[in-house]
């Protein structure tokens, strides 16, 4: 997935079928699952707890929890937290331990972390290629009219644009809502320009939220593409972390 990274040692389970780690730009780690090895006894033997109200869900939202929680403990062992057990806030964000700032995004049997201990906003978010006419469709809620020459002249199918750029909204959102507890929507933030062979990106917010994020503070993005994934990280300094 990443140019350099270190494979986790896997389970005796069938259920998380590959992982790996980097340390570049900051520590991030993904992890691939099969939802359908997914077994309510492996919760007891990895120590990770299903929450009850996850008791009568889908096993894709099962699985889902799961191979997260199981990621969330592989990162955190790396800041000397090999017994964490990563639980939600009541508005169901995750609740990271003090001094550690994450974010954690799934999708298709994939989940991805990403983790730090400086004084960084981050959100981190995967997602896979959408289909050309659900590019259509949600493109007048997801970007604006510049937004849209832009990823038109880009040498990129325009699902696979509008995907990237979706993505890179999602993680701005990620990064922000810890910061700010505030709703935005995808128009609250535009693409001002990307790298596809560096995978950077620059975005700004379109609206003021607070002294430190307001309109024209600009956001740094890294990007990767394999196959029919995406996956992007905002990472964004803290003036009173």
């Amino acid at each position: 997935m990443f140019a350099s990274e270190i494979p986790l040692a896997l389970t005796p389970s069938p259920f998380i079928t590959a992982a790996a780690m980097t340390s570049s730009p900051l520590p991030i780690a993904w992890c691939e699952f099969n939802q359908q090895a997914w077994h309510s006894d492996l919760h007891q033997h990895w120590q990770l707890p299903l929450p009850l109200a996850l008791h009568n869900a889908v096993t894709k939202r099962k699985a889902e929890h799961l191979a997260s929680r199981w990621l969330a403990q592989q990162m955190l062992a790396r800041f000397a937290m090999p017994d964490f057990i990563l639980r939600n806030a009541p508005d169901r964000s995750p609740v990271w331990p003090v001094g550690i700032q994450a974010s954690l995004s799934h999708s298709q049997q994939m989940a991805v972390i990403a983790a730090t201990q400086a004084p960084l906003c981050i959100g981190v978010d995967v997602e896979q290629l959408m289909a050309e006419q659900t590019a259509e469709e949600t493109a007048e809620m997801l970007m604006s009219r510049a937004e849209r020459q832009r990823l038109t002249a880009a040498a990129l199918p325009f699902a696979a644009a509008a995907t990237l750029l979706f993505s890179l909204k999602e993680s701005v959102y990620k990064a922000l809502w810890p910061q700010l507890h505030k709703p935005m929507d995808f128009l609250h933030a535009e693409l001002l320009e990307w790298d596809l062979t560096q995978g950077r990106a620059t975005l700004t917010l379109t609206q003021d939220f607070s002294r430190e994020f307001n309109a024209g503070t600009r956001l740094q993005a890294h990007f990767w593409r394999r196959g029919d994934r995406v996956i992007t990280l905002i990472a964004h300094p803290l003036n009173n972390p």
